[in-house]
């Protein structure tokens, strides 16, 4: 039986406003207006992966970003021909993948689930496309990536800095 009109968008709306109220709290979206992540919900595709299901592997080039709605990843890295090594692992909430909106290059690691999980995903064509459209919105979340990458960097190199 199909939901009359009137349930059918109350249902949407629900749905609309889920979305835009989880993208608030990630950083990537942080300090944009809730009509702003209301259009950042058009360009992101949704997808369900099982368990221990391969996301992406190290060296394949990136294409999109990926928002931890439900569940859970590890992310691996190999090492001088070595067996790869969890090096995270990344729960609701969690992004990762974000240089692939930047620049397509080969992915640094590898990802996969460590249980059922549901991901949002913002493929660069997509973003571009919507940088275009909106480059105010685009500018802003372009900056808020290349604020989590400089903490992510500064974090690697007070890693290193410990273990030498």
């Amino acid at each position: 039986m199909a939901l009359k009109p009137t349930l059918r968008n109350l249902f949407m709306d629900k749905e609309f406003t889920e979305k835009v109220n989880f993208l608030k709290n990630i950083p990537i979206f942080e300090g944009l207006s809730n009509s702003a992540l209301g259009k950042i919900t058009g360009i992101i595709y949704s997808k369900k992966y099982p368990a221990d299901e391969l996301i992406f592997e190290e060296g394949k080039v990136g294409k999109a970003l990926f928002i931890i709605y439900d569940g859970e990843v590890a992310i691996t890295k190999a090492s001088n021909g070595a067996e790869a090594k969890v090096i995270a692992t990344h729960q609701k909430g969690a992004f990762f993948g974000e240089m692939a909106l930047l620049e397509e290059l080969p992915r640094s690691a590898t990802t996969k689930t460590t249980k059922e999980t549901t991901l949002f995903l913002i493929y660069k064509v997509k973003f571009d496309w919507f940088i275009e459209k909106d480059p105010r919105v685009g500018l802003k979340i372009i900056h808020n990536i290349a604020k989590v990458l400089s903490a992510r960097l500064r974090e690697t190199s007070n890693f290193f800095s410990k273990t030498l």
